[in-house]
């Protein structure tokens, strides 16, 4: 045999293999699936730059900064939502304001939306299911 029909062999055979490993993408009937991603929806109806962050059970993961006068789509840490509970923490740069939700038990494919406020106390959140 050829060293150029050996490679050809290979590669077929290594083809065969990578497709007959292929997951077909479907799923089973009556489970949830994890691939869709969560996400905060950040608007900033002040004027100051905001901090935003994931927070659940003491610990805080940084999402990004919203800038005044602006929207920002944030996807929220993976664990934080199969931990079926986290808060949004908003960080007010330059202020001491702060706003935190309430526990929301987000799930996959849900978009947690925060309107944040010149007064930070004024604002407020919902969450939109896909």
């Amino acid at each position: 045999m050829h060293a150029g029909q050996f490679r050809g062999i290979i590669a077929i055979a290594i083809l065969a293999l990578a497709t007959g490993c292929a997951r077909s993408g479907r799923s089973a009937p009556g489970l949830i699936v994890l691939d869709e991603m969560a996400t905060a929806r950040i608007t900033n109806n002040g004027w100051l730059d905001v901090n935003v962050y994931a927070s659940r059970s003491g610990s805080r993961q940084r999402l990004g900064t919203v800038t005044g006068q602006n929207t920002e789509v944030f996807e929220l840490p993976r664990s934080f939502v199969e931990a079926r509970g986290l808060r949004i923490f908003i960080d007010a740069i330059g202020s001491p304001q702060t706003y935190q939700t309430d526990l929301i038990p987000a799930g996959p494919g849900q978009q947690i939306d925060v309107v944040v406020q010149q007064r930070l106390a004024m604002s407020h959140y919902s969450v939109l299911s896909p």
